[in-house]
């Protein structure tokens, strides 16, 4: 046992460095199959609302930060403009039908008309061809035949007249059909408008950054408040280049968050980030711009990661996009393959 005392105090400085070394390597092995970083925060959807048709907001339904189911009502801009168009819409559009009634009834009358015009030009053709062939042996008089050629031609006449009329409705028909469809499709465009003056909720959602009152104007597209969608919630990890080499999608993560730091929250690699940008060239001249380094430190490169939270209790632990977390990502890097790694053996 002095014997043991002894060695160790004739070496103590040398197994200090050999405990350091192993502590150090163990947490090197640690690190490249646990990839750590508290350069992460929480992100979800979030997208501004504005109004889908344009007008005065007369009714605001929630309040800033408030917690909304989807389906529920948020605002609603002035309806009475959109109720009548769409009334007048329909007035039009029993008005066409009308005309369209009117104008079959006409086209009907025109086909009886050219049918009666034919029935008159037969009959006086018949009875001119009698004429014609009784005239040769002067049974009848040359002027009776004159007079029944010339019924004939002017019912022939009348046939082309009638054909042409109806030729005119049958186009005045097609003409009211289709303005009928346009006045039916801007009814029911109208009747979308109608229903779009009241805006709800796409999804789950808290209300964020509501500062507008009733009254004021809205125009679509033109942002009003935010809405974070609270149907799914993701954190950002930036890792650097040397610690997203093991790390695929699916992996397992743990998750802490500063604003709940006793809690470990759970979470899923679901892809990482491609791309970031560090090429950089000058507007003026258009020659690429070389950052210059520090000499003795080169900082690596971090990727984005994308983690989705999977088990977090939303009524329990509130979330805020933004909040600041650590995550820890199980990549199962093996320790034999980071030493022959390290040595060149892999």
């Amino acid at each position: 046992m002095g014997s043991f005392k002894n060695f160790i105090k004739r070496n103590n400085v040398i197994l200090s460095v050999g405990i350091i070394i192993v502590i150090g390597f163990a947490y090197y092995f640690y690190i490249h199959r646990h990839p750590r970083t508290d350069n992460a925060f929480v992100v979800a959807n979030v997208r501004p609302v504005s109004a889908l048709v344009p007008g005065h907001i007369t009714k605001i339904y929630v309040e800033n930060n408030q917690e909304v189911k989807k389906g529920d009502k948020l605002f609603t801009v002035f309806r009475e403009p959109y109720k009548l168009k769409v009334e007048r819409l329909k007035s039009d559009l029993a008005a066409a039908k009308y005309n369209l009634s009117s104008l079959k009834f006409q086209l009907e009358k025109a086909q009886f008309q050219i049918d009666q015009a034919k029935d008159e030009y037969d009959n006086n053709l018949y009875l001119f061809k009698q004429a014609k062939l009784l005239s040769k042996d002067e049974a009848v008089s040359q002027k009776s035949a004159e007079i029944l050629r010339r019924k004939m031609q002017a019912n022939q006449n009348a046939v082309l007249m009638a054909k042409k009329s109806f030729q005119v409705l049958e186009q005045d028909l097609k003409e009211k059909g289709e303005s009928i469809k346009s006045l039916e499709a801007q009814l029911q465009d109208a009747k979308v408008e109608l229903e779009l003056t009241t805006v709800y909720a796409q999804s789950d959602g808290i209300i964020s950054n509501l500062f507008i009152t009733e009254g004021i104007y809205a125009e679509p597209g033109v942002p009003l408040f935010s809405f974070v969608d609270t149907d799914k919630w993701w954190i950002q990890a930036n890792l650097k280049e040397t610690e997203i080499g093991k790390i695929r999608s699916g992996q397992l993560v743990e998750v802490r968050l500063w604003l709940y730091p006793e809690h470990i929250f759970h979470g899923k690699v679901t892809n990482m980030g491609w791309n970031v940008e560090r090429q950089l060239t000058s507007e003026k001249s258009a020659l690429p711009i070389v950052k210059k380094e520090n000499e003795w430190f080169l900082l690596p490169q971090r990727f984005p990661v994308q983690i989705q939270l999977v088990d977090h209790d939303i009524q329990m632990f509130p979330l805020h996009v933004g909040a600041s977390a650590t995550i820890t990502v199980k990549a199962g890097a093996s320790e034999f393959e980071q030493i022959f790694h390290q040595f060149g053996l892999w």
